[in-house]
C-alpha cells in the first residue's frame, strides 16, 4: 500500500481543510442544526460543486470513481469538522448499495443525481428488534400489486429521513420472503414521518408505510444479492466513518494541545506540568494506533477478499471507537469546565464519538464479528 498521496489527493484534503477552516465555523454548524432539517442547503450544494458528493460514484453513473483511500482523505476532514450533512448516508452508504444494482435503470439514474446534488437518498433499513444495520430483522413487506408492488411496514432510526428525496426500503417480496430493496419517493402517499433529533443533533425518522404504491422499476435489487450489497455498504460506509472519527481525534488533539499552551496556572502554562504531558502523549498514541488499522482495513477493502473486508473493517470499526472514547474523553477532562460548553468544539466532538461508537454496532458487536463469532447478516 502506497502512503504517499497524489497530487490529486493532496488538493482534496488541502481543499477540504481550506473549507472547513474558512466556511464551515462551530457557530455555523450549530445555528444548522437549529434549522428544520439539521444541516445547511447551502454547504450541501456546494459540496456537490466540489465533487465530494461523486467521490464514491462510478464514473459511467456519473461519479468520478474515487477509490477508499479517497473517501476516507475526504472523511478524514469533514470529520475534524464535525460536518452534519448527510455524505455519509447519501454518498457513501447509498451510493454504495445502489451501485450494486447494475441492472436497474432507477439505481442508475439515481447514482447521476447523487453525484450532482440533486437528490438526497437514504436507506431505510433498521427496524425495533434490530441490534445494528448488520443484523437487523427485515419484517417490512412488498406484496404484487397489479404490475408494481404495495409496500406496507414500519423502518426505525432512518437518518435524514425527512431531509431524503428517495428511500432506499429493504422488504420481504411476495410469497417468495426472499428480500429486496425498494425505492420509494418520501412524499408518495401513505409514507408517515416521526422525526426527532439524535444526541449529535442529527435529525432521524421512523418512518411507517401503509400500502404504498409502486411500480415495477421501484424494486432495485432482490434475492441473494441483497445480502452482499448491504455487506458491501456496510462495511465501506463503515469504514468512512472510522475515518471520519480519525479526523475528530486529530482535531481534539490539536485544540487540548493549544489549550494547554495558553492556559496559564501556577504562574506557567498548563503544558509544564508533567503528568499532562503524559495525557497528551497517551492521546498520541491512541490516535495513531487508531490511524494505523484504518490503513489495514483500506487495503483490505480494496483486495475483493469478502472475508477479509469483514474482518478488517471490524477490527478498526472495534479498536476506534475505543481509541475515540479515550480522546475526546480525556480532551474534555484537560479543558476543565470550557469542555462541556456548548460554545467549545471538544464535547461536540465527544457527541460525535458516541454516535460512532454506536452506529452499525457497538466496539463489543464488531470485536466478535472480528473474531468470526456472528453469522453474516440474515
Amino acid at each position: 500500500m502506497d502512503f504517499n498521496l497524489s497530487d490529486e489527493q493532496r488538493m482534496l484534503v488541502d481543499g477540504a481543510q481550506r473549507y472547513i477552516r474558512e466556511r464551515y465555523s462551530l457557530d455555523a454548524k450549530r445555528a444548522a442544526a437549529k434549522t428544520e432539517e439539521g444541516f445547511s442547503r447551502e454547504h450541501w450544494e456546494k459540496f456537490a460543486e466540489l465533487g465530494w458528493l461523486a467521490m464514491g460514484i462510478p464514473e459511467d453513473c456519473g461519479g468520478m470513481g474515487g477509490s477508499p483511500v479517497d473517501i476516507a482523505l475526504l472523511m478524514e476532514q469533514l470529520g475534524a469538522g464535525l460536518v452534519a450533512e448527510p455524505v455519509l448516508d447519501t454518498a457513501i452508504l447509498a451510493g454504495t448499495l445502489l451501485a450494486q444494482a447494475s441492472g436497474s435503470q432507477r439505481a442508475i439514474d439515481l447514482l447521476g443525481d447523487i453525484a450532482a446534488g440533486e437528490k438526497i437518498v437514504v436507506l431505510a433499513h433498521m427496524e425495533r428488534a434490530g441490534r445494528s444495520e448488520y443484523d437487523t430483522p427485515v419484517s417490512a413487506r412488498a406484496k404484487r400489486s397489479g404490475e408494481g408492488w404495495q409496500l406496507s411496514g414500519i423502518k426505525h432510526r432512518v437518518w435524514h429521513g425527512a431531509s431524503a428525496d428517495c428511500l432506499l426500503i429493504t422488504v420481504r417480496l411476495g410469497e417468495t420472503n426472499e428480500i429486496g430493496v425498494l425505492a420509494v419517493d418520501r412524499n408518495a402517499p401513505g409514507v408517515d414521518l416521526t422525526v426527532y433529533e439524535m444526541l449529535d443533533g442529527t435529525h432521524a425518522a421512523d418512518i411507517r408505510f401503509d400500502a404504498v404504491e409502486l411500480d415495477s422499476s421501484a424494486l432495485i435489487l432482490r434475492g441473494p444479492a441483497v445480502d452482499d450489497a448491504l455487506a458491501v455498504a456496510f462495511d465501506h460506509t463503515v469504514l468512512a466513518m472510522t475515518s471520519s472519527a480519525i479526523g475528530s481525534m486529530d482535531a481534539v488533539m490539536a485544540m487540548t494541545g493549544e489549550y494547554l499552551k495558553t492556559r496559564v496556572q501556577y504562574g506557567q502554562p498548563l503544558a509544564k506540568f508533567q503528568a499532562l504531558q503524559h495525557r497528551m502523549s497517551e492521546m498520541f498514541v491512541e490516535t495513531d494506533q487508531a490511524r494505523s488499522i484504518v490503513y489495514r482495513a483500506l487495503a483490505a477493502l480494496e483486495s475483493g477478499d469478502a472475508q477479509e473486508r469483514a474482518t478488517a473493517v471490524s477490527s478498526a470499526k472495534s479498536l476506534v471507537a475505543r481509541a475515540c472514547r479515550f480522546v475526546t474523553g480525556h480532551g474534555i477532562q484537560l479543558h476543565g469546565a470550557i469542555g462541556t460548553t456548548e460554545e467549545y468544539a471538544v464535547g461536540h466532538h465527544y457527541r460525535a464519538m458516541l454516535m460512532y461508537d454506536y452506529r452499525f454496532g457497538d466496539a463489543t458487536y464488531h470485536l466478535e464479528r472480528s473474531a468470526g463469532l456472528l453469522p453474516r447478516i440474515a
